[in-house]
């Protein structure tokens, strides 16, 4: 490979070398840190990235009592092949032991308003996870997934069944 020589402007054959030592120990560095990481990271409990409780507590089906506001959006499905974009406001009180009502309004591009109580049964998991079945009248159960976030005080859900119905909800504390 021809250069220049900065000492001499004329072309002089040199060969071209790359000390890849430097590049070398950078490697095996991040890797030892790595490699070290993996386990702190694997050894955090699941409940202090979930919880955001500063007193330390864990969650349970009593973390969620009292009344929550909803509000939720998406699409579901009406018949054979046929979906709608929803939107719903609700209020949802949780009893603390596993069971809610709710009473709200939803309207639906085609199906119109619909209004009226619900009920259901949830579970909270130590980390802040958990579900619940809303049981509307006339229509198949919602399975719901959600985290507990800020003290209990806020909800976020997303449906995960029946698979013609994708929605999210966010409920916030009274």
């Amino acid at each position: 490979m021809k250069s220049i020589d900065a000492r001499n402007p004329s072309l002089t054959e040199t060969p071209m070398t790359i000390d890849r030592r430097p590049l070398l120990r950078q490697a095996i560095s991040f890797m030892a840190v790595a490699i070290l990481a993996v386990p702190l990271v694997v050894g955090i409990p699941s409940s202090v990235a979930a919880q955001s409780d500063r007193s330390g507590r864990v969650c349970s089906t009593h973390t969620l009592r009292g009344a929550y506001g909803l509000v939720s959006t998406g699409t579901r499905g009406i018949g054979p092949g046929l979906i709608e974009q929803f939107v719903t406001i609700s209020m949802v009180t949780y009893d603390g032991e596993g069971t809610f009502t709710a009473e709200g309004v939803s309207h639906g591009q085609t199906t119109g308003v619909r209004r009226g109580p619900v009920s259901g049964t949830y579970f909270v998991n130590d980390d802040c996870t958990g579900g619940q079945t809303t049981n509307i009248p006339g229509v198949p159960p919602l399975e719901d997934n959600f985290v507990v976030v800020d003290d209990g005080r806020e909800v976020r859900t997303v449906v995960v069944s029946p698979q013609t119905t994708i929605a999210t909800a966010n409920l916030r504390k009274k």
